[in-house]
C-alpha cells in the first residue's frame, strides 16, 4: 500500500461519512421541531412521544 492510495482511500471514508450523516443528523432535528410543534398545537400525546424517540437519536 502506498500512501496515495492511504489518502485517497481516507478522503473517500470522510467523503461518504460526510454524505450520509450530515443530511440525515440535519433531517432528524427538523423533524423533531416539526413533531414538537404539533404537539404543541394540537396536544396529542403521540406527537411528544415521536419527538422523545427520534429526539434521542439525534442527541446520542
Amino acid at each position: 500500500m502506498d500512501t496515495l492510495f492511504l489518502a485517497r482511500f481516507q478522503f473517500a471514508s470522510t467523503t461518504i461519512f460526510h454524505f450520509l450523516f450530515v443530511p440525515l443528523s440535519i433531517g432528524l432535528v427538523f423533524m423533531v421541531a416539526l413533531m414538537q410543534t404539533l404537539y404543541v398545537v394540537k396536544g396529542k400525546d403521540v406527537y411528544k412521544r415521536m419527538s422523545k424517540f427520534w429526539g434521542t437519536l439525534v442527541s446520542d
